[in-house]
């Protein structure tokens, strides 16, 4: 009896559940107004700015007026007023170009001017000077430039090389340096052909002109190798003569300030 009436009891109890409200969104016609009162805010803050930005120091203008003014005329600080401002000319105001202007010398004065430098040399038979109308050629031995199959440059031949710059560095001409070989076939640790020894004595050649001054944009290396012989391979005195470095200076193209006319159907490193 008492089970049953407690089963009883707990049915008539009920359970209070709390209704959770959702909140109610602003679905208005006039929503749209915030957004627009939000636009209308931001841009009445740039044109703010632009107003501000806009506004010139007259102050600061009138000093930086006066300043140019004494500068561009000195005599009048005035700017413009009667046309006494105005630049004649250009004047002391604005500095001319400056332009790189080497003195001008002909194929026959450096031909001159190398003969006398190297006279000793040409004399002994040492080195050889070559001219025609539009180039002079040094041709330099192995012999007294190179030890055999090698590529170093001799201490000997430094004054060779140094007066040939100091004629060269300031007047205009294409220079190149050529190297040549013998024909006979050459293969050790440094060298794997003639044509690697042609080109590495160029090189150095023409390196040791640029360290003492002679312009880079004015020089191009070559090597030929065995492929131009001045002699016959075949006898000792002609391998001798065939073993040696050119270099040809030679007049500027007009297309250029540095050219390489005639000098396209070799190999250039």
């Amino acid at each position: 009896m008492k089970k049953t009436f407690e089963k009883s009891q707990f049915s008539h109890k009920k359970l209070k559940v709390k209704k959770i409200e959702e909140p109610e969104h602003n679905t208005g016609a006039d929503r749209y107004l915030i957004t627009y009162a939000d636009l209308i805010t931001l841009l009445l803050g740039l044109f703010v700015i632009l107003y501000a930005v806009s506004q010139v120091d007259k102050t600061k203008f009138a000093m930086l007026s006066e300043a140019m003014a004494k500068y561009f005329n000195p005599t009048t600080g005035k700017i413009i007023e009667g046309g006494s401002g105005e630049l004649n000319s250009g004047k002391a105001v604005l500095p001319q170009p400056a332009f790189h202007n080497k003195e001008t010398s002909t194929i026959e004065q450096v031909y001159n001017q190398i003969e006398n430098k190297l006279d000793e040399y040409i004399n002994q038979g040492k080195i050889s000077i070559l001219k025609n109308n539009n180039s002079v050629t040094l041709v330099l031995p192995e012999v007294l430039f190179f030890p055999s199959a090698k590529s170093n440059i001799l201490p000997q031949s430094y004054p060779v090389l140094d007066s040939i710059v100091a004629i060269l560095k300031d007047i205009p001409f294409d220079i190149s340096v050529d190297g040549h070989t013998d024909a006979v076939p050459i293969q050790n640790k440094q060298y794997e052909s003639n044509w690697h020894l042609s080109v590495d004595r160029a090189l150095n050649v023409g390196y040791y002109m640029i360290l003492k001054g002679l312009p880079e944009k004015d020089l191009s290396i070559r090597g030929y190798g065995p492929e131009r012989p001045i002699d016959d391979n075949f006898t000792l005195e002609g391998r001798k003569k065939n073993r040696r470095v050119e270099i040809t200076i030679s007049k500027i193209s007009s297309n250029t300030a540095s050219s390489t006319d005639n000098k396209n159907d070799s190999t250039k490193f």
